[in-house]
């Protein structure tokens, strides 16, 4: 790739750079739109985590002329300043970051060191137990290995939980299925229509309702 012509990197790096490097010029508007609604509610005090590789968040806030900070779990200090909500305009990627390949996290075992502080733990649990999480394009993120770890395994009572996950509706039946199954887990699905274009519209909308109600 241009990015190695002068510079030695391992595999990882190289592929990492290929995948997700030019990303930001394929970005279309719709996916902006989305963006600009998580930026907003990122300006009103929601934390935003991300299982993505990517930073397209980060980089259509730069163009935006608004600077959000990405974090991985290599930093212990910035990610329990997040959990305790004093870093709201940073991104947390619990998987990684393309830019940073040595923070990248493919299984629990690779993060052992939040996983092992309980002060960053706890703090994980006290924000699952007492927030209200949206998920949001993510499908089955609360089967993430490294999801699980950080926030469901230490929390014991899921089902009294109130976190919400925005789904296309397709087939009446798999909803049905898919709903019951992440309400055992504190989360309820939400419809957001029968086609992907359908979940612009709804978010845009969900987020001011959000934030006039603070």
């Amino acid at each position: 790739s241009q990015r190695t012509s002068n510079v030695r990197t391992s595999f990882l790096e190289d592929c990492l750079y290929e995948v997700f490097d030019g990303l930001k010029s394929k970005m279309e508007d719709p996916g902006k739109q989305l963006l600009q609604s998580v930026l907003h509610l990122m300006e009103n005090g929601a934390l935003v985590l991300t299982t993505n590789f990517d930073n397209l968040l980060e980089l259509y806030a730069a163009q935006q002329g608004k600077h959000l900070e990405s974090l991985d779990l290599t930093d212990e200090k910035k990610v329990l300043e997040w959990a305790q909500e004093k870093r709201k305009l940073s991104v947390l990627h619990i998987h990684g970051i393309y830019t940073n390949p040595s923070g990248i996290v493919l299984h629990p075992a690779g993060s052992h060191n939040v996983l092992r502080n309980t002060e960053v733990m706890r703090e994980f649990q006290q924000l699952y137990e007492n927030k209200s999480f949206l998920f949001l394009g993510c499908g089955r993120a609360v089967d993430d290995t490294m999801f699980q770890a950080l926030f469901l395994e230490a929390v014991k009572r899921k089902s009294y939980l109130e976190h919400f996950m925005l789904v296309r509706r397709g087939d009446v039946e798999e909803f049905k299925t898919f709903h019951q199954d992440m309400l055992y887990k504190g989360v309820e699905v939400v419809p957001y229509g029968d086609e992907h274009a359908d979940l612009l519209e709804y978010l845009e909308r969900l987020t001011r309702e959000i934030c006039v109600r603070g």
